[in-house]
């Protein structure tokens, strides 16, 4: 006699196991491909590999003028800087961070205190001075806008890193 009825037979556990297990082969290497790929994303954003630009892991700071200092039209500023490294350029700019504008006004030298003369005449008022360590790109930005003294000034760094500031009052 056969069981009309074999829609309603009850399987044992071994029965599911087996296809749970095969539906969880299936997904298994399709898993772990998935988390090496986040993995290497994750790798490949903190590291420069990919690119010829040395991370830029230097630091600095403005000693001198103190913030909120008042000072004329020429003035000397006193400052260090650590772990530049050969290709890595240190500048004194004034900026703009509401407009991403700077105006370039010294190099000075990397991993070392530094001493530098500013003479503004061009400017006048409430200035942030700011510390920049630049790659060649920007250094060679910076350098030809020197050269041309662009009432503008020139955007801020992108292939660079801001290190410190000190807002002064020019008068």
């Amino acid at each position: 006699m056969t069981d009309k009825h074999n829609d309603n037979l009850v399987k044992s556990p071994e029965d599911n196991k087996e296809k749970g297990s095969d539906a969880r082969k299936g997904k298994s290497p399709l898993i772990i491909i998935a988390v090496l790929i986040v993995l290497g994303l994750v790798f490949i954003s903190k590291t420069n590999i990919f690119t010829s630009e040395p991370r830029i892991n230097a630091t600095g700071k403005i000693i001198s003028p103190l913030n909120k200092a008042t000072v004329g039209t020429e003035f000397i500023v006193k400052g260090e800087t650590n772990s530049v490294s050969a290709v890595q350029y240190v500048w004194l700019a004034f900026d703009n961070p509401e407009f991403r504008t700077c105006f370039p006004r010294v190099q000075v030298a990397g991993n070392d205190k530094f001493r530098a003369t500013i003479n503004e005449k061009r400017l006048k008022g409430d200035l942030r001075l700011s510390l920049y360590v630049l790659n060649e790109a920007e250094h060679e930005k910076w350098i030809q806008w020197k050269n041309t003294q662009n009432s503008q000034g020139v955007k801020m760094p992108t292939g660079g890193k801001y290190l410190d500031h000190a807002n002064i009052v020019l008068k």
